[in-house]
């Protein structure tokens, strides 16, 4: 999903450069600092490993390349602010590795990061609302099943974007990217839960979106049971 310069209008590009901006600004005014003191180094383990994944991809054309994603997991870990600018670390880093091109880098930080951070973000609103909440629906539904649904969506999201830029025609992107979505699926939904699992049992603490008293890990009996 690393988009070109050749795939997009110049107008497009500088427009995303404008959006960007109050994008920063709402992170500046939110950003949960006295967690990220206490949790940085865990921060920057996920963004290198994160960048490595995204430097390993495969693709048929410019913009239509298959790569792990990573936005759910950085926004069930560390929140939707730091997730945002844990994209954007990446895709600077891309950058000056010469991967992303430095005239692209608010269009891609929209691509891999603001779109799905705010896809996953939702779909945890709505798993956070589910009644008599439970581990395992936090686990399926807010981390595999909300994985999956973030880079599908994202995915599809960004090809209507080059079919709108006019870079392949909808017929052609239909035919040869999006329906190989389901090969990415897996794989991201895979890597985000496991990750997500490990990190609860071992290290709450960087989980942001994961609280036990909301999400118990046995049923309300069993409390009561442990209790007495």
């Amino acid at each position: 999903m690393n988009l070109t310069i050749a795939l997009l209008p110049t107008t497009w590009t500088l427009i995303a450069d404008a959006l960007l901006i109050p994008v920063f600004f709402l992170i500046y005014y939110t950003f949960p600092g006295k967690w990220f003191n206490q949790n940085y180094n865990a921060f920057l383990a996920v963004c290198v490993a994160l960048m490595v994944l995204w430097s390993m991809k495969a693709g048929i054309r410019a913009g239509m390349e298959y790569h792990f994603l990573g936005a759910t997991m950085l926004t069930l870990m560390f929140g939707w602010q730091l997730a945002i600018l844990g994209a954007a670390i990446e895709v600077l880093a891309l950058v000056i590795m010469d991967v992303i091109q430095w005239q692209m880098y608010a269009v891609n930080v929209f691509i891999m990061g603001v779109i799905p951070v705010v896809i996953s973000s939702i779909i945890l609103l709505m798993v956070e609302r589910i009644k008599n909440n439970h581990f395992i629906i936090y686990f399926f539904a807010g981390a595999f099943a909300n994985a999956a649904l973030t880079i599908a969506a994202s995915v599809y999201i960004a090809s209507m974007i080059m079919v709108a830029g006019g870079a392949y025609s909808y017929d052609y992107i239909t035919y040869e990217y999006t329906p190989y979505i389901s090969l990415m699926i897996y794989p991201e939904a895979f890597l985000t839960g496991l990750v997500i699992i490990i990190m609860v049992v071992n290290y709450p603490q960087w989980v942001r979106s994961f609280d036990d008293k909301k999400y118990p890990y046995g049923s309300k009996d069993d409390s009561k049971n442990n209790k007495d």
